[in-house]
């Protein structure tokens, strides 16, 4: 066995990162994708898992050839590979100790590896680490479950809900088990909309326009989303840049009632996204600050 370890540059992008690390998708036993230390701004890291030794000239080529397919041309560049051979270890067992299970709230985020029961007393999410984010760890995705609940737990109760820039869909998925409404879960990366639909078959739920609807599209330039509108509940977890950019579309889309959670931006963005919303009717009612991240929750006052 050996690990292949290849640095990028913190500023590339999340999506680009996981496409990125796709390129030894077919000889890989397993991959991961990181930043540094576990902190926002510091290089990304991408590990492979691989059964043979490659060359690092191998390597190197199926890293351009990806990032020519996909259009990647900034901070595409490799800061360094290193090849290292695995110790004789249980490399799954290893692996899966690294996404054990945890709870957010009522939340019970596992794994297809633990094979207990979830707790009773919760609510039990099978969600795999994959290579379309969000397995439930980051602050942003943790922010946006905790602005959920609490929106239940004040009596809202969407009807219709959208989650723009779904990714691994479990945010959709939670949502549809806290509330049971149709949710239409729309992305720009194919991945995404693979691992969704599977997240959703692994916990019950169903793939249809009365349950989980993904879809592959281009934001709220995407057909469904107008068919669908509007939407008593919009959640993008995204990136600072396009949240504020979609604002427009996500206030045309929104009902006169409802609400807005916002997420994937650092805290000092915070106050920008929240002021390219509020000029558009839309009044910030709560502000989740985990680590250097921030989720927004908004209302419509457009009443």
């Amino acid at each position: 066995m050996y690990t292949i370890r290849v640095n990028f540059d913190s500023a590339l992008a999340n999506k680009d990162a996981a496409v990125l690390a796709e390129s030894l998708g077919d000889i890989a036993l397993s991959s991961s994708v990181f930043r540094k230390d576990k902190k926002d701004y510091n290089d990304w890291v991408v590990e492979w898992l691989v059964k043979d030794k490659p060359e690092k000239a191998v390597i190197l080529a199926r890293l351009s050839l990806q990032a020519a397919a996909y259009d990647i041309k900034d901070n595409s560049e490799p800061k360094n590979i290193t090849i290292e051979q695995t110790p004789d270890i249980n490399w799954l067992e290893k692996t899966y100790r690294e996404f054990a299970p945890f709870s957010i709230g009522p939340f019970f985020i596992y794994g297809s590896h633990y094979k207990k029961e979830p707790p009773k007393s919760q609510i039990g999410m099978q969600i795999d680490a994959t290579t379309a984010f969000g397995s439930g760890e980051h602050e942003t995705t943790k922010g946006c479950l905790q602005a959920m609940l609490d929106l239940k737990s004040k009596g809202v109760c969407p009807w219709n809900i959208l989650d723009m820039g779904t990714g691994s869909g479990i945010l959709a998925i939670a949502a549809w088990k806290l509330w049971k409404s149709p949710i239409l879960a729309v992305d720009n990366d194919d991945e995404s909309i693979i691992v969704t639909k599977r997240h959703a078959k692994m916990n019950g739920v169903s793939l249809s326009k009365s349950g989980v609807w993904p879809v592959c599209g281009d934001g709220f330039s995407t057909p469904e989303v107008d068919k669908q509108k509007p939407y008593e509940l919009i959640i993008m977890n995204i990136l600072a840049a396009p949240v504020i950019e979609m604002a427009p579309d996500a206030a045309r889309v929104l009902d006169e009632n409802g609400y807005c959670i916002l997420s994937g931006m650092l805290n000092s963005q915070a106050d920008l996204v929240a002021s390219s919303y509020e000029g558009l009717g839309l009044e910030p009612v709560k502000r989740y600050d985990l680590g250097e991240w921030t989720t927004l929750v908004l209302h419509n006052r457009n009443r």
